[in-house]
């Protein structure tokens, strides 16, 4: 297959005899015949729309500068047709610009965590439950973690505007689906339910940045409608009175109010940042009140009391936990953080830290606290606003998931639960989960030169 270069030399070849250099400059004039010259160089389709509409703003505003001036409108926009240069080199040069760029860096971070933790749990597997045992274990892991990589390249090859456009229909159904499976009507068994129940919930911030986006340029009125909107699977949660859902209202609540902040920051609802901010922390406040009221209203005695707590028995794994980190030590002691729980991904990080030492755990947190970053940085330099709230969302989700819950449950800060952490998963469900948040955010990082807004009235919003 010829190489974009080579296919752009071609076209210059091609077109030698149609476009002719003179003194001054290119003899171009047709506007519509520069536009399907230079769009027939942008090789992928998808990005011809976003090309065509940056070159076209720029030639209207060279002839508006030119008109000014005091050309004509047809010498003006000649004009700045003629200053565009060659078509066929300004595509080219624009085809090299505006084409999926698959991101690299961090799927090759994500091979290497994904490698490390299986090869981790295997040998902690065979040292405490024998070869078969390990033998079985290395092949569970990657099956895994083989679904769990077709899933991040199933959803990275999506057009992730479609989730957006029709968000209202997929909230819906997220919301069906979520009572659905709560309540046994798609799979009976109670612990499978309960897992499958909390794999669908670490979706809801994706669901909330779309609602974000059908409320944008609605001023605070849209903060209220979005909030609303998600204000229905938080109560399903919180009712659900597990310490798994409890723990999941929380993790939720905070990657939202984290996702809100950024989509009024970044101008989504309107330019009155400030006066919406300061309503949004009122907010924020009040909705706080009423969680800690529900709480002890409904949570002040019982199981997710003295789970929520650490009280009792329940607080056992914890304190185990925090004598076993005063024992760390630089390069592990062979022990075991939570002994029978060698093949758990939520204990994988502490055992990491137990038998191969602190060195090689912070090695791993060093090495997801770059990934997540990374996501972060780049979402958050998104120009269109569907990929930015997306990128946010999934990226957001992730640092306070791994780096805050994941990491503090392995030291013995947290509830006790199983948590949704990319490339440790060694459950099916989990699996297939990280790798819909992987995909979705690789989705976004790819097609940042490709994919545009439709078009849409931006009153009241500003695009920073």
């Amino acid at each position: 297959m010829a190489s974009g270069s080579e296919m752009c030399k071609k076209c210059r070849d091609e077109k030698k005899q149609t476009w002719q250099k003179e003194p001054g400059g290119n003899t171009l004039t047709d506007y519509k015949e520069y536009m399907k010259t230079l769009e027939e160089q942008i090789q992928n389709k998808r990005a011809r729309a976003l090309v065509a509409e940056e070159i076209n703003g720029h030639i209207e505003e060279q002839a508006q500068g030119y008109e000014e001036e005091g050309m004509s409108r047809e010498d003006a926009k000649r004009e700045a047709v003629r200053q565009m240069g060659d078509p066929v080199e300004t595509g080219c040069a624009l085809n090299r610009i505006h084409r999926p760029a698959f991101p690299w860096k961090l799927f090759m971070l994500a091979v290497f965590l994904t490698a490390a933790s299986i090869l981790m749990s295997v040998v902690i597997s065979g040292k405490t439950e024998g070869g078969a045992s390990q033998a079985e274990q290395l092949r569970s892991l990657l099956v895994i973690n083989g679904v769990s990589f077709a899933m991040i390249f199933l959803v990275m090859y999506v057009d992730y505007t479609w989730l957006f456009l029709h968000i209202r229909a997929v909230a819906v159904c997220y919301l069906i689906c979520l009572c659905l499976v709560w309540s046994g009507g798609v799979i009976g068994n109670y612990q499978t339910a309960l897992l499958a129940c909390y794999s669908m919930q670490v979706l809801l911030p994706v669901i909330f940045a779309g609602v974000i986006y059908q409320y944008r340029g609605k001023e605070f009125a849209g903060i209220l409608k979005a909030v609303g909107w998600i204000f229905v699977p938080f109560l399903v949660l919180l009712l659900m009175a597990t310490p798994m859902s409890t723990a999941a209202v929380l993790e939720n609540a905070v990657v939202c109010l984290f996702l809100l902040v950024a989509a009024v920051l970044r101008g989504i609802f309107g330019n009155k940042k400030k006066r919406y901010m300061v309503k949004l922390t009122g907010l924020a406040f009040g909705l706080l009140g009423a969680g800690v009221l529900l709480y002890h209203h409904f949570f002040t005695n019982g199981y997710v009391k003295a789970r929520l707590e650490h009280m009792g028995q329940f607080g056992f794994q914890n304190r185990m936990i925090k004598s076993a980190a005063a024992e760390y030590s630089l390069f592990g002691n062979r022990t075991l953080l939570m002994q029978g729980h060698a093949q758990d991904g939520e204990y994988l990080l502490g055992n990491i830290f137990s038998y191969f030492g602190i060195i090689a755990g912070v090695l791993v947190i060093a090495a997801f606290v770059w990934f997540l970053l990374q996501a972060f940085r780049q979402s958050l330099m998104q120009s269109n606003r569907m990929g930015f709230l997306l990128g946010m969302a999934c990226s957001i989700a992730l640092i306070v998931r791994v780096l805050v819950i994941y990491v503090a449950m392995n030291f013995g800060y947290a509830v006790i639960y199983t948590v949704a952490v990319p490339f440790f998963s060694t459950n099916l469900m989990m699996a297939v989960v990280n790798g819909i948040y992987v995909g979705l955010l690789f989705c976004v990082l790819r097609n940042k030169m490709i994919l545009k807004e439709p078009c849409i009235e931006r009153k009241n919003t500003a695009v920073l």
